[in-house]
């Protein structure tokens, strides 16, 4: 930053630990505040800046579901179910960590998800025949064992992974892990994990996957598989969601689209049109032209 052609005083950064940010969240002086994290910490910036009614932005997390109809190409739709939810060994707010199958396909399903995952190394980043790299520090990986634990002891059927890959004795691995038979109101099925664990849940109508889509707290993401695109389309319209994919959507996130969550997941948009109005504030001069 120091490089580049800005006026001083455009761009500061200052570190330090919670007492820090109490600081900048509460001082008058600052006219807005953003935020990439936990809801928890959204919610503490929110009262810290509440006094001054300072805006926030904030992007949080999220339990998003992908929704596989009955007639979606099962190859695809594990392909996807696996990359939405292990990319960056699941430590993403947008990852689709919950994924809702017709009970006419789930056993199929699940089995294609099983045997591909089977093929997928876990390891060191840098080598070129790695798929997924470790999790960012090993209170995460812990945090993956607990959640693990108790998925089974709420009925969970674990079907892949659940621990660390036994060819890697350190670091911060842990298996990409499937678990099928989950309940949508279980602690897996509520509660963001930020590691690679995937929830196969089942539904028996499109009716009863939009309503288990829109229970939860957050609504930041999420996806349909389907041959039929406009059925897709019109739940994607009653999914309580700030993004939906419907078959991979553009093939990625594109930055010209808006992205940003309802609910917990938080407040405002990042990206396009609407990410620049975030930071902008509108005047309205009025002066007589006769």
């Amino acid at each position: 930053m120091a490089e580049l052609d800005l006026p001083p005083g455009v761009f500061n950064m200052v570190t330090g630990g919670a007492e820090v940010g109490q600081v900048l969240c509460s001082d008058p002086r600052v006219d807005m505040i953003s935020f990439t994290g936990s809801d928890r910490v959204g919610t503490q910036i929110m009262i810290q800046a509440a006094p001054n009614i300072t805006k926030c932005h904030l992007e949080l997390g999220g339990k998003s579901a992908l929704i596989i109809r009955h007639d979606a190409d099962i190859r695809t739709a594990a392909l996807t179910s696996l990359y939405a939810n292990f990319s960056q060994a699941g430590q993403g707010c947008a990852c689709t960590t919950r994924i809702l199958v017709d009970n006419r396909i789930r056993p199929t399903l699940v089995a294609a998800m099983t045997q591909m995952v089977a093929q997928w190394k876990v390891g060191d980043p840098f080598e070129t025949d790695t798929v997924m790299g470790p999790l960012i520090r090993d209170t995460a990986r812990q945090r993956a064992e607990q959640f693990c634990q108790r998925a089974l002891e709420e009925g969970a059927t674990l079907v892949a992974g659940g621990k660390r890959p036994a060819y890697l004795r350190t670091g911060f691995f842990f298996e990409p892990t499937i678990f099928d038979n989950v309940a949508n109101t279980s602690f897996l099925g509520q509660n963001e994990v930020f590691g690679p664990i995937a929830a196969v849940i089942g539904f028996d109508s499109d009716e009863e996957a939009v309503r288990l889509a829109n229970e939860t707290d957050y609504g930041l993401s999420g996806g349909i598989m389907s041959r039929d695109a406009g059925t897709a389309l019109q739940m994607a319209l009653r999914v309580r969601t700030g993004m939906m994919m419907v078959n991979n959507g553009a093939g990625r996130l594109h930055p010209d689209s808006p992205f940003g969550g309802y609910k917990r997941s938080g407040l405002g948009r990042e990206w396009g049109e609407e990410g620049y109005n975030e930071y902008t504030q509108v005047k309205s001069i009025l002066f007589p032209i006769g």
